[in-house]
């Protein structure tokens, strides 16, 4: 399973750094996201119950808050 979501970002200097931010702050929050430009892959593994999928959404929609708010 691969989820994936873009972020736009029309400011030109900050969408070039928008794939470090994430993944700096993922990592920060013990998540391992592969941020590819402007695109978040998510690759969970297949045995994640379902409270794992939902505390990896919600530390997900944590880091993606927290880097645009930057």
């Amino acid at each position: 399973m691969i989820l994936a979501f873009d972020y736009v970002e029309l400011d030109a200097a900050r969408a070039s750094t928008f794939a470090r931010r994430f993944f700096t702050s993922a990592v920060e929050n013990e998540l391992l996201l592969r941020p590819i430009g402007r695109t978040v892959y998510l690759m969970p593994p297949y045995v994640l119950d379902e409270e794992e999928l939902v505390g990896l959404a919600a530390r997900t929609r944590k880091v993606f808050e927290t880097v645009i708010a930057e």
